[in-house]
């Protein structure tokens, strides 16, 4: 499926479903409080969901262009000084610089980068393009209905000051429950530039499904579980994209409770139909559908199921992340 330059084959969109209990899915930069509009509404960042691909993926023992050194915050100069030195490369600018950082980062072919270098040591390198768009957009996520926000309070262990015996109380914030809803597009024209592939989007799916979960050991972060992954894959040459799956989510009440009293999946039905509809109409354009379940969540119609696949009439296939790593054939 790849082109000759062994970029993304085609174009694809995604629709990334998780949740949190009793946690603050993206704190504001005021109060920490959970971001939300003015119509009331709950959002995450873009920025959230990428810091828990590229978390993932550091885990995982491969480098990133967005990191610290040695657990330092440091700017982008500083970072590639490191990497070229940890790689014994001679300091490059430039069209070759460039190459340098996107064979090495996964993070700057999926994303891109500014590649705004400031002076450092008496090295200050030009890139040539100083701005590379990334391959793969992704539209800040929404929480799908009315949601609950909450204080949640609590004592340090130690004192705040010698003299003190006891702990100080301390407060975060965050939401009774939310189910978070993520849209992405990974572009081909643009993974050209950015040299991304289709292992690149590959693993971009898998870091997001157990990048959200293994990011749930920050106290404001754990109790987070990823539920849906859908990815819709496009023929080579179709140049269309429906730009907002998530829109065609719907949420239905199950044990009778109001929006902001839900608690858990066990709650609500996450209802395809009209996404199904949806993808049905432009089934012609689209080569495959992958997708993946937590087993939490009841999803009507499924995907892979016969009333789905009465609907959706191409190829469905289940990603199984959460199957153990033999049964994946990794």
């Amino acid at each position: 499926m790849s082109e000759s330059n062994g970029t993304l084959s085609s174009r694809r969109e995604f629709l990334f479903l998780y949740d949190i209990k009793m946690g603050n899915p993206n704190g504001d930069p005021d109060e920490n409080r959970p971001r939300v509009l003015p119509d009331g509404t709950h959002y995450v960042t873009d920025v959230r969901l990428k810091r828990f691909v590229r978390d993932y993926i550091k885990s995982q023992g491969k480098d990133i262009l967005v990191d610290t050194i040695e657990g330092k915050t440091t700017n982008l100069t500083g970072r590639v000084a490191a990497h070229l030195k940890e790689h014994n490369q001679k300091p490059c600018e430039g069209a070759e610089l460039v190459k340098i950082l996107l064979d090495a980062f996964i993070d700057a072919r999926l994303f891109g980068s500014s590649f705004a270098f400031k002076k450092q040591d008496n090295w200050e390198p030009v890139a040539e393009p100083k701005t590379l768009t990334g391959a793969v957009q992704i539209q800040h996520g929404e929480v799908k209905h009315a949601a609950r926000e909450v204080d949640i309070h609590g004592t340090s262990v130690f004192g705040s000051a010698e003299e003190k015996t006891q702990g100080t109380f301390t407060t975060y914030f965050g939401l009774r429950y939310a189910l978070i809803a993520f849209h992405g597009v990974a572009n081909q024209h643009s993974a050209k530039l950015s040299r991304m592939t289709d292992m690149d989007y590959d693993e971009l799916l898998k870091a997001m499904w157990y990048g959200v979960r293994s990011a749930a050991n920050t106290r404001t972060k754990r109790g987070q579980v990823p539920q849906v992954l859908l990815s819709v894959e496009y023929k080579a040459g179709e140049e269309f994209q429906f730009g907002r799956l998530s829109d065609y989510v719907k949420l239905s009440p199950r044990n009778g409770k109001v929006e902001p009293d839900w608690a858990s999946p066990e709650d609500y039905t996450v209802d395809l139909s009209l996404l199904a509809d949806r993808l049905s109409a432009q089934v012609s354009r689209i080569e495959r559908l992958r997708y993946c379940l937590s087993p939490d969540v009841v999803v009507d119609p499924k995907p892979g199921s016969t009333e789905w696949t009465a609907k959706v009439a191409c190829t469905a296939e289940d990603l199984a992340l959460d199957q153990p790593a033999e049964e994946q054939g990794r």
